[in-house]
């Protein structure tokens, strides 16, 4: 497996087929943990501390909104009308 291969495999591809930066790979990771703890915390948590990290994953998600994400395959794939 070559270099590039391994890098797409890391970091992914964008909707265009290139490869995602470093920086966009971070912001992934980061909306990712974000949803883990904030998900983990929802049952034990004091309120301030679903605050931050409701505030947090805010943040992140705002931030993978502007990702060029590629379109999901199976969008057509379940359609629920019926013919």
């Amino acid at each position: 497996m070559t270099s590039e291969e391994l890098k797409t495999k890391i970091f992914g591809k964008t909707e265009t087929g290139e490869r995602y930066t470093f920086r966009q790979w971070l912001i992934f990771v980061w909306f990712a943990l974000s949803l883990f703890l904030l998900c983990a915390a929802a049952d034990d948590a004091s309120i301030t501390v679903l605050l931050v990290l409701f505030a947090n994953f805010a943040a992140s998600a705002h931030y993978i909104n502007k990702l060029p994400l590629p379109e999901d395959p199976e969008k057509y794939l379940y359609d629920d009308e019926e013919d």
